[in-house]
């Protein structure tokens, strides 16, 4: 579906997609640095839309994540670091489709409350969780020091956004839902196959200790077992039906 996809619409790809938004949350952080009100009119307000003031729609994807210089270059080089990698792995298409379907669904989960604010942390992030889960073993330096793979990161980002599910309004989870709708589309079915193989493992290795702990001789006077004794000998003698099990202690005269 998504080669015809890309076949019918590859035209429209936005080129350098990352490096926009890079320069757009700069734009936009230098000027809402000069002057704070700027931000008020970043922000998706649905109601504000219906007003006229259509550039939330777009401008929305440049409210940067802090004010404090240092932490935004930071937070740009993760930015320009995670943007480029998704782009070589998924090639400029899809790209764009990931970011537009989470772009498009915060919007239309914004409108269902058309009075409160929306901004583009939850987008975000559905990016660093993609990054995290395509190159699960890349490290950052926290505090530019210490080495953690991204998985990790991504699970702490992942167990972030069930407890801010849980603890938020309807605005909240719906802004985390369409968020994460691109995530789940690009990935959910992946994640599904993994759990069903992981479980078929699990069930596996569960059968396999099963098998290896039960003894394949009991001595049918004793009942001691190749498990219980592995020096004893046994041996099996004709019966009424079935041959029977005799350790040598116990064998028949």
């Amino acid at each position: 579906m998504l080669k015809q996809l890309e076949r019918k619409l590859g035209r429209f790809c936005v080129p350098h997609l990352t490096w926009i938004l890079i320069g757009g949350q700069t734009l936009f952080f230098l000027g809402i640095l000069a002057n704070r009100d700027l931000y008020g009119q970043m922000v998706l307000v649905p109601n504000m839309v219906l007003e006229g003031e259509v550039w939330r729609l777009l401008v929305f994807m440049f409210i940067p994540k802090t004010l404090s210089p240092i932490w935004f270059a930071f937070a740009m080089y993760i930015l320009y670091l995670m943007g480029n990698a998704l782009e070589a792995h998924w090639g400029e298409f899809r790209y764009n489709l990931y970011i537009f379907v989470g772009m498009l669904g915060t919007i239309g989960a914004a409108f269902i409350v058309p009075s409160q604010e929306t901004t583009n942390f939850y987008l975000m992030t559905s990016l660093f969780l993609a990054f995290a889960y395509l190159y699960p073993d890349f490290e950052f330096y926290l505090f530019f020091i210490l080495p953690v793979k991204v998985k990790y990161l991504g699970m702490l980002t992942a167990a972030f956004l069930v407890f801010s599910f849980i603890g938020s309004d309807l605005s909240g989870q719906l802004a985390i839902s369409a968020a994460m709708l691109n995530f789940s589309l690009f990935f959910g079915a992946d994640i599904a196959r993994r759990v069903k193989g992981g479980k078929k493992r699990m069930a596996q290795k569960a059968q396999a200790i099963k098998e290896a702990s039960t003894p394949f001789h009991t001595c049918s006077v004793c009942k001691r077992t190749d498990k219980s004794d592995p020096q004893l000998h046994f041996r099996y003698l004709p019966g009424e039906g079935d041959p029977v099990c005799y350790c040598e202690d116990h064998l028949p005269e």
